[in-house]
Order: structure tokens, then sequence, then C-alpha cells
């Protein structure tokens, strides 16, 4: 499939009296270094180009295979979306004592974690909770974003707007 250069051999005698004589019909000052010594930097030159081969080849493959790292380090550590079940099964306004009152379900509710946020950031706890289900904030206009944490960690939020 391949074909490879033909290798041919000669010995060193011969090599360097073809080099003398190369010299010579080219009216060239003849060499003065041996032929070992032109041999010794020719495999010295080789070499460390190969070697410098190797190396840069070792390096674009660890170049190419960083972001794998990264990214199967993100998969471990990706946060896994929490499951709740936590429900708002109803919700009205009390006019009369000028509350919001949703009824919740599910399990593992953090009733005493509940709070909400107003438009201007600040914070405003539930008036009254009940283990049934029921919380009531005090409520007569604008936007609530309401934060309903269960005791895994997950939270549920719902938007009041009025």
């Amino acid at each position: 499939m391949f074909r490879r250069n033909k290798i041919y051999s000669i010995n060193k005698k011969a090599a360097n009296e073809a080099l003398q004589n190369v010299f010579a019909a080219c009216e060239q000052t003849p060499n003065t270094q041996s032929l070992d010594v032109l041999l010794f930097r020719n495999i010295a030159n080789t070499t460390l180009v190969k070697a410098g081969k190797w190396m840069s080849v070792a390096l674009m493959v660890l170049i190419l295979l960083c972001p794998a790292v990264f990214y199967i380090e993100g998969q471990k550590a990706a946060p896994q979306p929490h499951k709740t079940d936590i429900r708002v099964l109803g919700h009205y306004l009390d006019e009369e004592n000028k509350c919001f009152v949703m009824e919740l379900s599910g399990t593992d509710i953090d009733y005493e974690g509940i709070y909400a946020r107003k438009e201007n950031g600040s914070v405003i706890y539930p008036v009254e909770t009940d283990e049934n289900g029921v919380v009531k904030f005090r409520f007569e206009s604008g936007t609530l974003n309401i934060f309903i944490p269960d005791t895994e960690g997950g939270i549920v939020q719902a938007v009041l707007s009025k």
C-alpha cells in the first residue's frame, strides 16, 4: 500500500571517496571534516526533529482532550433538578382582612420558610400559616413574588399581581 523509499547502503570508506570525488568534480575545496562527524551530526539533527515531532503530536492530543475534562467535570457538578410536589390548590383575596390566602398541598412544605418579596425588594412574611396548607399574606395591591420552600431545598415560586 505504501511504498518506502529505497535505502541504499555503502561502506564509510567508499562514501567518503564518493564525497571527495563530487567536490573535485564541482571544483570545490575538499571536505575538511571526516565523514563520521557528518554522519553523527545528521543522526543528531534527525533525532531532535523526530523527538520534537512526537512531542508536538502528544501536546496536540492533550490540547484536544482538555475540553473533554471540563465537560466531564461539568456533568458531575451540574445540579440535578429538584422534583417537588408542592401545588397551589386555590387562592383568593380576603377583602375584609386585606389578605391574600393560598391553599397549598404537598409533602415536606417548610411553612416557617415561606416568604414573599415586594416590587421594591422588601421581604414580607405570612400573617398566618396553617399546617393544613393555608397561608395568608397582607396584600393590598402591587406584585408579590411568593417563595414556598420544601425541606429538601427546593423552592416553588408564585407571582401575585393586582
